[in-house]
């Protein structure tokens, strides 16, 4: 299956916040509030950091990181895993041409080096070896996206950026956003009930809970989400092929698009090429639509927000 922006997230939401400590004392000589000005100190998984008061060079040393350095207005030097050309104009025009440092989890510490980072940011949880071997270095900041929502995302890596004007903007484009959709498309909002499902294994498929990161955005604009995925408290829930019936109640489907963000992606084929699946009532009525999956930050949140807009405009004219 290709890889996508949520396939090691879980998009739970969790509590975290960064700290900016204090300039030294007044008895402090004349270099060392100037030392101090260039730095500050952050929490982070591995506990307080001391990082650049504003890092220019940064690292992604793994996949996801890098959409939301980008939401914040800094290129990084380095990213993981590659294949960022496929997704989408906003990034891709911007990423794929940064050096690739490393797989989509596991960062190759001689090519990270190379790039000359002032920065390393880890968004999954880090073995401790290989934590000290990137501390070596830069100041490396682990901040595991498993435990945060995509509000927190934006504000935990504003502060450690020393971008948080940027992180506020971005939250209230998105807040914006959002809202704009759900006010726009009341009555079609009113009226259908959506269930979002991906292709889980050769023989199963899961139905996304109010829980999983996407179905958050799609919340947040309104979407009423049909059984079982109203009810389930499990961020994904898997069901076997011939389950599929239990789709039925949905209004409308909701299933991952390609990199274009529109077309649905080659991988939803082992579901929708289906007898099963060809005969539930949504789509029948052809409302099955592709929307862009994988949020990972508050800008890809604003992509998929973007794409709803434009489904609920369908869906109002089907």
């Amino acid at each position: 299956m290709a890889i996508n922006r949520r396939l090691f997230l879980t998009g739970s939401v969790g509590v975290a916040g960064g700290a900016l400590l204090a300039a030294c004392g007044s008895g402090s000589s004349p270099e060392e509030p100037a030392a101090s000005a260039a730095e500050r100190e952050v929490q982070t998984d591995k506990g307080p950091v001391t990082v650049p008061a504003a890092p220019a060079k940064v690292v992604c040393a793994d996949y996801y990181g890098a959409f939301a350095v980008v939401d914040l207005g800094l290129i990084p030097v380095g990213v993981g895993g590659g294949g960022y050309e496929g997704t989408g104009a906003f990034y891709g025009d911007k990423l794929k041409a940064v050096p690739v440092t490393g797989d989509y989890t596991e960062p190759d510490v001689e090519k990270i080096a190379a790039a000359g980072p002032d920065l390393i940011l880890r968004t999954i949880d880090t073995p401790d070896a290989l934590y000290q071997q990137l501390s070596t270095i830069a100041p490396t900041v682990v901040i595991s996206f498993q435990q945060l929502s995509l509000l927190d995302v934006a504000n935990r890596l504003g502060d450690v950026l020393g971008r948080g004007t940027e992180a506020k903007a971005l939250l209230t484009q998105y807040e914006q956003k959002t809202a704009a959709v759900k006010t726009k498309h009341a009555d079609t909002l009113a009226k259908y009930t959506f269930s979002f499902v991906q292709v889980a294994t050769e023989t199963a498929f899961w139905t996304l809970g109010p829980a999983w990161t996407d179905t958050t955005v799609l919340l947040a604009c309104g979407v009423q989400l049909a059984e079982p995925s109203k009810s389930q408290t499990e961020q994904t829930q898997e069901h076997s092929f011939e389950q599929i019936n239990i789709l039925e109640p949905s209004g409308a489907l909701l299933i991952p698009a390609g990199p274009d963000g529109v077309t649905a992606s080659p991988d939803n084929a082992a579901m929708t090429d289906l007898d099963l699946w060809k005969n539930l009532s949504a789509v029948k009525a052809g409302r099955v639509y592709p929307i862009v999956s994988g949020a990972s930050s508050l800008g890809t949140g604003i992509q998929l927000a973007d794409r709803m807009d434009t489904v609920l405009t369908e869906l109002a004219g089907s």
